[in-house]
């Protein structure tokens, strides 16, 4: 049997709904395990529910919808609550990682050698800054580059998504451009990339007299000292030099005013397509009975780490 084989017909990699949902009913008896699933199906709002887990799927991890069909209510579910636990932006960040290997551009392509998403991230970004982006040269300020390094100033959000990919950074969320307008209209803000390893660190430094601040963040989007990063101390310089020049500009006026229009227009766009009063998965899940949302958390619990086959 090929090991992929024995993965699959693994017990560990398997689920039986029916036995999973078992242990919650006392003695395992059949028939309350049938009442529970058929009430647990028939409750107030999971349509809904139902429909905004497939639209999270399909919008934030480009799930082809296809895939879906053939899944049930809990399996939907469960797989749901599963990428909430794991982090939807790793998961993401992993299936644009498969996505690069398929086309040759990792480096490390004995996947075995990967232990956890901080691995899978490094060599993603190393190979994201192989990777020439056209078309945003009018989009960033470029304050330095060579051969290891690159630091830029994201002009516009679209800028900002590409440079501080895999990042956590709020301004690089996918879905919500303002907290990237925020900083963008307030200060300087600067990518610092280092293109042999793939760390990336950011700088901001307000321009608001009112509300001062310099500070530095990791990838995971933790304040650090500079002196904790690993940037020379001749890039600290030019971030220094950027940073306080007694004629900066924030980053979102350094924009030619054509590109501002264009940014604009596609920021209200964005702001356009994020539905409002609409129910969110959260406000489904309040509304939903506690018993069921009790039960399905200890499934989850109980289950550990699995694969959906």
């Amino acid at each position: 049997m090929s090991r992929i084989k024995q993965i699959k017909n693994s017990s560990d990699n398997n689920i039986g709904l029916f036995g999973l949902i078992s242990v919650l009913v006392p003695n395992k008896k059949d028939k309350y395990t049938e009442t529970l699933l058929r009430i647990m199906k028939r409750t107030p709002g999971i349509d809904t529910y139902l429909v905004e887990i497939k639209e999270r799927l399909v919008s934030e991890l480009d799930v082809n919808p296809v895939d879906l069909i053939g899944l049930s209510m809990m399996e939907l579910i469960i797989l749901h609550r599963m990428l909430d636990m794991f982090n939807y932006s790793d998961l993401k960040s992993f299936r644009k990682f498969c996505e690069f290997n398929e086309r040759g551009l990792i480096k490390q392509n004995d996947l075995g050698r990967y232990n956890n998403f901080d691995e899978i991230l490094e060599s993603l970004s190393i190979a994201e800054a192989a990777v020439d982006f056209k078309g945003l040269e009018k989009q960033i300020k470029i304050l330095f580059e060579d051969e290891e390094w690159i630091l830029v100033r994201p002009l516009t959000f679209l800028s900002s998504k590409k440079y501080g990919s895999n990042t956590k950074w709020c301004t690089t969320t996918e879905t919500n451009p303002q907290y990237f307008i925020k900083y963008a209209t307030k200060g300087v803000l600067i990518y610092c990339i280092n293109k042999k390893t793939g760390y990336k660190v950011a700088s901001f430094y307000s321009l608001h007299k009112g509300e001062p601040e310099f500070s530095f963040w990791n990838q995971k989007d933790e304040r650090i000292d500079s002196l904790d990063t690993e940037l020379t101390f001749e890039l600290t310089k030019i971030i220094l030099n950027e940073s306080k020049d007694k004629h900066a500009k924030t980053n979102r006026f350094l924009l030619p005013d054509d590109e501002r229009i264009k940014e604009d227009e596609f920021l209200k766009l964005t702001s356009d397509s994020i539905p409002v009063g609409l129910p969110t998965l959260d406000a489904v899940e309040v509304e939903r009975p506690n018993y069921m949302r009790r039960a399905l958390e200890r499934a989850v619990t109980e289950m550990g780490e699995v694969t959906l086959m």
